[in-house]
């Protein structure tokens, strides 16, 4: 009779035991349902896209390559404007460095922070400046209706 008692109480606990766990297998389940309908539908929002682009280089924004139907001496200006302008990009990025350094500083240096955004200011509109004197024009024509020059195609703001 012991024994028949004691198989019973085994039973129930094995019972208990194992709703307890289609339980947590329930909860599991649902999570694991919720998280895919939370990736799908963040996906459907994003939509497919089209990746980063050209970025800001020559023709940024044009959706045509860069220094495509460029005559030979238009390609040799843009090679010429691109190696006066790549020690300013340099500085560019150099301050960026800084600025993001001093950014994360425990104590922030607004006044830091403040002269060094000045000098970036300083930086491009000198990379503008050279851009803009360039005059290089009809690196991207046909799909952007004209040819557009540096000046037009967000040239000067290369490094930024």
């Amino acid at each position: 009779m012991k024994e028949l008692a004691l198989l019973l109480q085994l039973t129930k606990y094995d019972i208990k035991k194992q709703k307890e766990v289609n339980r947590v297998k329930k909860v599991i389940g649902i999570v694991l349902a919720l998280s895919l309908v939370v990736v799908a539908a963040s996906a459907m929002a994003f939509g497919p896209g089209q990746g980063m682009g050209l970025g800001m280089g020559f023709g940024g924004d044009c959706g045509c390559g860069i220094g495509e139907n460029l005559t030979p001496e238009q390609a040799k200006k843009y090679t010429t404007v691109q190696n006066e302008i790549l020690p300013l990009r340099q500085k560019m990025i150099q301050l960026r460095t800084e600025l993001m350094n001093l950014r994360a500083q425990p104590q922030t240096d607004w006044k830091a922070i403040a002269d060094k955004q000045k000098e970036m200011v300083d930086v491009r509109i000198e990379i503008q400046k050279k851009a803009g004197k360039s005059d290089v024009t009809g690196y991207c024509p046909g799909f952007c209706g004209e040819g557009r020059g540096m000046r037009a195609a967000k040239m000067g703001r290369m490094g930024i």
